[in-house]
């Protein structure tokens, strides 16, 4: 239980890191709006829970679903 928790809290802290304007903006190399699995694989953290934040199964990370994950 003490696992599920620390990376339930890891991905959260994760995921409001990302969304902020300047590490999104870093990260979506095309300035698509969008994060891609390649353009992840760039952060292990992002890369390891982009699974998790992608809640449309889309193969992409929004800045909304990353707002939708930590409450922003």
């Amino acid at each position: 239980m003490k696992k599920l928790t620390l990376t339930t809290l890891l991905m959260l802290v994760a995921a409001s890191t990302f969304a902020g304007n300047d590490t999104f903006n870093k990260l979506d190399a095309d300035s698509d709006g969008l994060i891609s699995r390649e353009e992840a694989k760039v952060d292990d953290t992002l890369s390891a829970i982009f699974n998790d934040l992608d809640v449309d199964f889309d193969g992409y990370l929004s800045k909304a679903e990353l707002e939708v994950k930590t409450g922003n």
